[in-house]
């Protein structure tokens, strides 16, 4: 090498001390990194020149949401390409949900068994929260995709050393959305959702929790994805005073944790029942802190008629309101009470009528550990007889 009379590159993926014991004294050093917010739309501008595009594609706003390199924007490019022949061949122009879909195709998560993709359903007229909860969870959003702006083109990306993705914890009883409002945000965002499996990542081995930990964040390198995870308490519990090495490497994990969360460029969602029993720490590093009530009677009426398809067939007698005062459910118990109450209708060959609900009702009530009074379950006519295929004898 010493002899060669011409330059010699070397290309590795981490620096290795090539300079060293006089074996190629002459070194510069560069460093490529990944494409900041500027150079990824000058890559996304290059790719689709001359690429006839939907009026009004905003290339800023897919520069600033995913995080691709040169390459994996050229393939996001001639996929979304296909994909816009494929559906209109006499007019191919790409729009902004074909280049969203191959982009999340190039950067696909490596999460395997750590993580559990979910695929989202639901949109925001599916969600019944206070107004101002409503409004932070748009907030949420609209820190993520104008990120590029703020963080890029006003220059506070600068005076911040922590790392430019999101992060949010939902606090809330069971039952009451926490999950179901991830699912809209990677709706809204169109960015793929994980649920991460702690079983795989918990160990009880002193020093595993990290590795596993550390394989989740290297996987979901990019931030593309939306990591979710729920009943996150086993992770994220308060630290405690260090008694004996236990101790010690519990706060360690928590430590890395929350330098983990810090340093991701995606967003990360926390759900918890309880608030409380979260570490100090992560709360007052977390973008958001949001409330999740348990729903009050207006609350639970707009549940009770959101969660009936349109397609099902119900009675006459059916009285929500009814069901909405007496009887304080969450959001996922109501939802059980009606596949429950359709799955006793649809054996009798009938529509859904009250009396299902209410021994779909009563149902709920006993897998809750909650105590039945047979009184709350024959104020209405219509409760008056369960059926006979139903419970084996008549109720008064």
């Amino acid at each position: 090498f010493r002899e060669h009379p011409h330059p010699i590159f070397w290309r590795m993926s981490s620096p290795l001390p090539l300079g060293q014991k006089g074996l190629y004294p002459n070194i510069v050093r560069l460093a490529f990194g990944p494409p900041d917010y500027a150079q990824r739309l000058t890559l996304w501008r290059s790719a689709l020149a001359a690429t006839p595009l939907e009026v009004g594609l905003e290339l800023e706003t897919l520069a600033g949401r995913y995080r691709l390199n040169g390459r994996q924007i050229e393939e996001a490019s001639g996929a979304a390409r296909q994909a816009a022949w494929q559906r209109t061949p006499e007019n191919p122009a790409v729009t902004f949900h074909d280049l969203s879909l191959a982009a999340r195709a190039s950067t696909s998560s490596q999460l395997g068994e750590l993580a559990q993709r979910i695929e989202p359903r639901h949109g925001w007229a599916d969600l019944v929260l206070p107004d101002d909860r409503l409004a932070q969870l748009q907030e949420m959003c609209d820190q993520f995709r104008y990120r590029h702006i703020v963080y890029d083109k006003w220059g506070f990306g600068r005076r911040s050393l922590a790392g430019r993705g999101l992060s949010a914890l939902f606090a809330g009883p069971s039952g009451t959305g926490k999950t179901m409002a991830a699912e809209i945000i990677a709706n809204e965002l169109e960015l793929d959702l994980y649920r991460i499996e702690l079983s795989a990542v918990v160990s009880k081995y002193i020093g595993e929790t990290e590795k596993n930990l550390k394989r989740v964040f290297d996987a979901a390198e990019g931030g593309n994805d939306i990591l979710l995870f729920d009943e996150a308490d086993a992770l994220f519990g308060k630290r405690s005073e260090t008694k004996d090495a236990h101790d010690r490497y519990a706060n360690i994990e928590i430590s890395y944790l929350l330098q983990k969360i810090e340093a991701y460029g995606g967003v990360a969602i926390l759900t918890s029942n309880l608030r409380k029993n979260l570490d100090e720490a992560f709360m007052r590093r977390l973008h958001f802190t949001i409330e999740f009530p348990f729903p009050d009677e207006k609350a639970r009426l707009q549940i009770w008629q959101k969660l009936l398809p349109d397609e099902a067939p119900v009675g006459d007698d059916i009285d929500l309101d009814d069901l909405a005062a007496r009887f304080k459910f969450s959001g996922g118990s109501i939802r059980n009470v009606w596949v429950n109450a359709a799955f006793l209708a649809a054996r009798e060959g009938e529509p859904i009528t009250m009396r299902h609900l209410l021994w779909a009702v009563r149902r709920e009530f006993q897998k809750l550990g909650k105590l039945v009074d047979e009184g709350r379950f024959v104020t209405t006519p219509a409760a008056q007889s369960i059926p006979d295929t139903i419970l084996g004898r008549r109720v008064p």
